[in-house]
């Protein structure tokens, strides 16, 4: 999928590509979780003597998601930004977030491993309703309640080794 490359020696001052983020873009990711999304991925581009920095945005859903809570599908919106310099050098340097190295020989970049990462880093760790305007609860009532239902209460005894800890103050 040539669809991320940009051509380095092609770049003006400035310049930006704009790039539709969708299902089939993770196919080529082995152990991705993220699917169903509708992202739209945005990479300016600002030459600068030897140095090109890039400025890349996203912003998007992802959709079909379960709720942690409620395990209903719920939609949410992703948004992130990241700054890389692009330096072209002959030394082989170990890249950084925030510094790119490639080859002087070099003359394309392939955005795609970015784009992915950028998204997977901004994509909500805990996935749940969003709570209204009154700060309660919007997961499905009907799934919590059955939850609350068949959830068995665990007795947490503590260990008799430890109990002394409790006096300490």
């Amino acid at each position: 999928m040539n669809d991320f490359i940009v051509k380095l020696n092609s770049i003006t001052n400035k310049q930006s590509f704009t790039f539709e983020i969708k299902d089939a873009f993770f196919e080529s990711f082995t152990y991705s979780d993220i699917e169903h999304v509708d992202i739209c991925a945005i990479a300016k581009f600002r030459k600068d003597g030897e140095n090109i920095y890039l400025k890349l945005n996203i912003d998007g859903n992802i959709n079909h998601l379960a709720c942690d809570i409620c395990t209903e599908e719920l939609s949410v919106k992703i948004f992130g930004e990241t700054n890389v310099i692009i330096k072209k050098t002959n030394e082989h340097k170990i890249s950084t977030d925030e510094i790119l190295y490639i080859a002087n020989d070099k003359n394309h970049l392939d955005l795609k491993q970015l784009i992915y990462e950028l998204i997977v880093l901004n994509a909500p760790k805990k996935r749940e309703h969003p709570l209204d305007e009154k700060g309660n609860n919007t997961c499905n009532k009907e799934m919590l309640d059955l939850i609350t239902k068949y959830t068995q209460k665990v007795n947490m005894s503590s260990d008799p080794r430890w109990d002394a800890l409790k006096n300490l103050k």
